[in-house]
């Protein structure tokens, strides 16, 4: 049994997201400037990541054994005629970070690229430092470049790492019964 589960945003999912868009170290973790999200803001982000978009694929990640939602999971920027998108996750219960929760659900949204969606490419952008990167690499992602200097954070600039895979990477890293064919 996988530890978590995967699923769309819903409303119900409001007062999580507010508060994890509200988190300061977030911010710090994930990249950008930290600025506060008013509840109307937060409704509206989404109610449109709620809705059917062909450019995104926004799921919640939730603990299997309790059904908690933990965090959220994307496919973002999906370019259908190139076949890629970018992938980003992040664990907003503090408590549930460092249990190999994100692992999981990226092998999982990683799975539906390549096997339900049909994409050719992923690729992540990670934060200099960010235990993600380590994450990425074990799971198949190949350090592709470095954006120097590209994002400012707590008063600093930091270089954005660019990792990628392929399918055929991803074909390599799983055996076919792994994939669950």
């Amino acid at each position: 049994m996988e530890p978590i589960y995967l699923r769309a945003l819903e409303r119900d999912d409001l007062e999580r997201t507010h508060k994890w868009h509200n988190d300061r170290t977030m911010y710090r973790i994930m990249g950008g400037t930290f600025h506060y999200v008013s509840r109307a803001a937060e409704e509206a982000w989404l109610r449109k990541k709620e809705a059917y978009s062909p450019t995104e694929v926004m799921l919640a990640i939730c603990v299997t054994e309790t059904s908690q939602h933990i965090g959220n999971i994307y496919l973002r920027n999906i370019d259908w005629a190139a076949r890629h998108a970018e992938g980003q996750i992040w664990i907003g219960e503090v408590g549930q970070r460092t249990k190999g929760y994100g692992r999981a659900a990226a092998e999982l949204l990683i799975s539906h690229a390549f096997e339900d969606l049909g994409l050719h490419r992923l690729y992540v952008l990670a934060l200099e430092g960010n235990p993600s990167i380590h994450m990425a690499e074990t799971q198949g992602f190949v350090r592709e470049g470095v954006l120097r200097d590209h994002v400012y954070v707590a008063g600093k600039f930091k270089d954005l790492v660019v990792l990628g895979m392929t399918v055929d990477d991803y074909r390599r890293a799983r055996p076919r019964a792994e994939r669950g064919q």
